[in-house]
């Protein structure tokens, strides 16, 4: 029996069933077709998954009357959703495939059934489906739309961001400045609320912070943690990023724990130098937000920026440091090539490496013609000191010369360094020091050494730029020192010349005529008063004829030739003590300041008259030479003699007390000053002041 629709009736038990049930695979076969049909998207699907959500439609449209209805209902809806993202589907390639049920239903379910109550109760559903869909499908879309906002947002950060990194690295040689951006940069766009920029130290055992941005409290740069024990120092070791997101509970962590206040997450990426990890750039955050791998990622930008812009950093330093070196050797060949004179080498060589590294002592050793070493140049804290000869020579010293190589000395790790002989300053320990040999082809003849008061001063890159100075200075001296040679070789041979002449004239003359005067001694017999006219005769004439032959030993050594004015005294007195046999005592200090040649020579020749005339007027008592250092040099020369009256010597012209005189006449013209103290009976005290800069006029 047809109803007035004209569909067949549904009787019997089928009552109970709904069409589409009947016909399910049928229907699905279908709806699925029509689906794949309305684009390519459809038809990439995979087909257990869209089979899968066609079924999930097929639920929803014969569960109308019962309970789980409407669960199936927001399963299909939900699982639609889901697929938009998934599949990368369409709002319209959806609600396309959700109408193409309708058609299905007129080509699936026969005519008889296709409009009864339960086909338009499940079309009111399919239409409640899409709407219901539709209505989704805006906040989907909304939500969409917002992700893709976001992240274009972030992208656009990020990539302003790594603009400005890029441009800080390219258009500056301030590392310092460019580091400081990319961990500012790294910290706000990654909303940590610090970064820190930790390199590695030389050995790899700490990684030392030099920028930073956020609160970093009491963090300052240059301080350091371990690499053993800390998340930075795994994630240097490993080579690899490193996150954890409780901190505090991280079994990984320790120091770094504690000084990261309040902190939650952590994410440390390492700095790679080709393929080398040299550092480690760290964010933290104090919020739940967890980092991470796209974090990491994100971060490992920075960190190849920062290792770009210290290898730049590095690289522009090397450079600098070339052309640096290139322009001291330059200016060390011009200046010390500018004089033959080795005292004005000495201090050209010496102020042109104090430009360029610590020098708070600087010393000149060369080997003497003997075999033992002269100290031919001191300086200490600016103060110049008088040469020493044969000195001892610390045994790396000697290393150094043996190699031909330059040495790095650190006091602390050298147990021996305290036994070294002191020079300048013996009040202060020196701490660090450099040792470069002055080669002569294959063999060293001397070294310079550079000296600092504080630890760890130098660097192989100082060591290598001493040595390279050191080459260049040898030749100097080298050169000055044959200058030198040649030079003494002619005052020596001017020196004997004269003291020939004195000895073939004068000393000679003088022994013709005290030859003479005896002779007439013995002419004229006892006559009283021509004979004492020709004893005096005698005795001038021997006088003069010691001060002859003393003259001619003079010329003939010159004593501080080859010795400093402290061992030239000594000299004067171990003569004068055996020529005598009387005790002399001579008080020197260790260190002398370095004083002008013809200063020297007129101290020397203030000590050798002073012992003359102690020869003369004081034999046998002893003497005292005692030397004090100030502002002036003071020299005393203090014998217990007879004595004589100050005033009556005052009173005399200087013919007839040619020493003293010329004494005084010595120290007025280097500036300074000469005192007699004596009394008869209570000896003599003759003292000579010269200021340490006098400059002979």
């Amino acid at each position: 029996m047809l109803s007035e629709t004209g569909s067949r009736a549904i009787v019997g038990s089928d009552t109970q069933t709904h069409p589409i049930e009947r016909h399910r695979d049928a229907f699905a076969s279908a709806w699925r077709e029509r689906v794949r049909a309305i684009s390519p998207t459809y038809r990439q699907m995979g087909q257990a998954r869209l089979r899968e959500r066609i079924q999930e439609g097929i639920d929803a449209l014969i569960t109308i009357d019962e309970p789980d209805s409407d669960a199936s209902i927001r399963r299909f809806l939900g699982n639609l959703e889901s697929i938009v993202d998934q599949e990368r589907l369409t709002i319209e390639e959806v609600i396309s495939g959700m109408l193409a049920g309708y058609d299905c239903m007129d080509q699936v379910i026969p005519a008889g059934e296709r409009y009864s109550p339960l086909m338009v109760r499940s079309e009111m559903v399919l239409r409640t489906m899409t709407a219901r869909f539709v209505q989704s499908a805006v906040g989907i879309v909304t939500q969409k739309l917002e992700v893709e906002a976001t992240a274009q947002r972030e992208s656009r950060a990020r990539l302003l961001a790594l603009q400005r990194i890029g441009a800080a690295v390219t258009s500056s040689l301030d590392l310092e400045s460019t580091l400081e951006t990319i961990v500012q940069e790294a910290a706000e766009l990654m909303n940590g609320a610090t970064a820190r920029l930790r390199l590695a130290d030389e050995v790899g055992e700490h990684l030392r912070l030099i920028a930073s941005a956020g609160d970093i409290g009491d963090d300052l740069p240059g301080s350091v943690v371990p690499v053993e024990t800390t998340l930075a120092g795994l994630c240097y070791r490993s080579g690899r990023p490193v996150i954890s997101n409780d901190v505090a509970a991280d079994p990984r962590s320790d120091l770094e724990v504690q000084q990261l206040p309040r902190t939650r997450s952590l994410l440390s990426v390492p700095l790679l130098s080709r393929g080398t990890s040299i550092g480690v750039l760290s964010i933290t955050n104090l919020t739940d937000r967890p980092f991470v791998d796209a974090d990491a990622e994100m971060l490992s930008l920075f960190a190849d920026y920062a290792a770009v812009a210290l290898e730049n950093g590095r690289l522009f330093q090397q450079a600098q440091s070339q052309i640096t070196e290139m322009e001291i050797l330059n200016r060390v060949s011009a200046v010390v090539s500018a004089s033959l004179n080795l005292s004005q080498v000495y201090r050209a060589i010496h102020s042109e490496i104090a430009r360029i590294m610590v020098a708070d002592a600087f010393l000149i050793f060369l080997r003497g013609p003997e075999g033992g070493f002269d100290l031919v140049y001191i300086v200490d804290l600016g103060q110049t000191f008088s040469p020493s000869h044969d000195v001892h020579l610390p045994p790396v010293y000697k290393q150094s010369m043996e190699r031909g190589a330059p040495y790095t000395v650190e006091a602390s790790r050298d147990p021996q360094f305290t036994g070294w002989e002191r020079y300048g300053d013996m009040g202060r320990r020196v701490q660090s020091l450099l040792v470069a040999p002055l080669m002569r082809g294959s063999e060293a003849f001397g070294l310079i050494t550079t000296q600092s008061y504080a630890p760890s001063s130098y660097r192989q890159r100082d060591a290598d730029l001493l040595a390279t100075v050191a080459n260049v200075a040898a030749v100097a001296i080298e050169n000055a020192k044959l200058y030198e040679q040649a030079h003494g070789l002619a005052v020596a041979d001017e020196r004997n010349r004269l003291a020939r002449e004195i000895h073939d004239t004068i000393a000679q003359g003088l022994v013709g005529i005290i030859l003479q005067l005896e002779a007439l001694a013995g002419m004229i017999g006892e006559e009283p008063r021509m004979r004492r006219r020709v004893d005096r005769a005698i005795d001038l004439a021997r006088v003069n004829l010691d001060e002859a032959r003393r003259s001619v030993r003079d010329l003939r050594a010159a004593p501080l030739e080859h010795m400093s004015l402290a061992e030239a005294m000594h000299q004067l007195a171990a003569e004068h003590e055996e020529e005598c046999d009387s005790e002399i005592v001579v008080i020197i200090p260790d260190a002398m300041p370095l004083l002008d040649k013809q200063v020297e020579t007129a101290l020397f020749r203030f000590v050798q008259e002073s012992l003359t005339n102690c020869r003369k007027h004081a034999l046998g008592v002893p003497v005292w030479i005692d030397v004090q250092i100030d502002e002036c040099v003071t020299i005393s020369v203090r014998d217990a003699g007879p004595g004589f009256d100050v005033e009556v010597w005052r009173s005399t012209a200087p013919q007839h007390h040619f020493g003293l005189h010329g004494m005084r006449e010595r120290a007025e013209r280097l500036g300074g000053a000469f005192k007699i103290e004596s009394a008869l009976g209570n000896g003599t005290i003759l003292s000579m002041s010269v200021p340490v800069a006098a400059i002979p006029v």
